[in-house]
């Protein structure tokens, strides 16, 4: 007799990233920097405003995938006879990179002997036979023959009996399977990477110069836990004879 055991199994690293809620749309407006160097080139300024961060819920509708809509004026001014490029953009930083969803199946089988085991009516039969025995030397005859013969006769009964109900619970085979349904996520730390959004607008000595940004999209996929984001802006500066620069950073924002 096979008895056959059936379970399925779910695995996943980390599976708390997909009870993560999805963000909703919201506007968070920040602050304006700015900063003035001097320098041997004559001083120079750097600075943004009207910075507004419209944070969106995700096309996919995926808990690791984080969107938002930024926006701001970067401006620099160099009050010398330099030339320079200003340049502006978002740090992105993830908490957590998921790098690989994996579904599979990892199916596993165990064999394994079950007995022999002696249940409640193997022992019933045998408690029944032996009363049975007691009774018949009870009343056995003057002579003693009749009660010899019926206690062997019981004797061998029980053991017939006794014997059935052991081959029926015996040693029985066993087969446990696992089909072993697994979804692995492979979590590594989160990176933190910068987003370009003017690479080098050319500087005019004595003009304040501007990167407008309106509605700039930022997407992050794969990550599990916040986003946080923080605009940059730098001035680059240079003469014949000197290099120089100076930057402003805005506020850490969550999305």
């Amino acid at each position: 007799m096979l008895r056959i055991i059936s379970t399925a199994s779910f695995t996943a690293s980390a599976l708390v990233v997909l009870l993560l809620p999805t963000a909703h749309a919201d506007i968070v407006n920040l602050p304006p920097h700015e900063k003035t160097f001097e320098s041997a080139m004559g001083s120079f300024t750097v600075g943004t405003h009207d910075e507004a961060i419209n944070r969106i819920p995700p096309l996919n509708g995926v808990p690791t995938s984080h969107e938002a809509l930024v926006s701001t004026v970067a401006y620099g001014r160099l009050d010398g006879q330099a030339e320079g490029v200003l340049r502006t953009g978002y740090s992105v930083g993830c908490a957590a990179r998921v790098d690989a969803v994996i579904p599979g199946v990892d199916p596993t089988t165990e064999f394994g002997l079950e007995g022999p085991q002696q249940n409640y009516a193997t022992e019933q039969v045998q408690r029944s036979a032996t009363e049975q025995a007691q009774s018949s030397t009870v009343e056995q005859s003057s002579t003693g023959e009749s009660a010899q013969s019926q206690t062997e006769g019981t004797v061998r009964s029980q053991e017939f009996e006794s014997g059935q109900i052991q081959e029926y619970n015996g040693v029985i085979p066993s087969i446990a399977v696992d089909p072993g349904l697994f979804l692995e996520l492979e979590l590594q730390p989160g990176d933190i990477t910068n987003v370009d959004i003017g690479t080098g607008k050319a500087l005019i000595p004595g003009r304040t110069v501007q990167i407008i940004t309106r509605d700039f999209h930022i997407k992050v996929d794969n990550c599990a836990g916040p986003v946080t984001i923080r605009q940059y802006t730098y001035l680059e500066a240079r003469t014949p004879e000197v290099d120089d620069s100076g930057a402003v950073f805005g506020e850490p924002t969550r999305l």
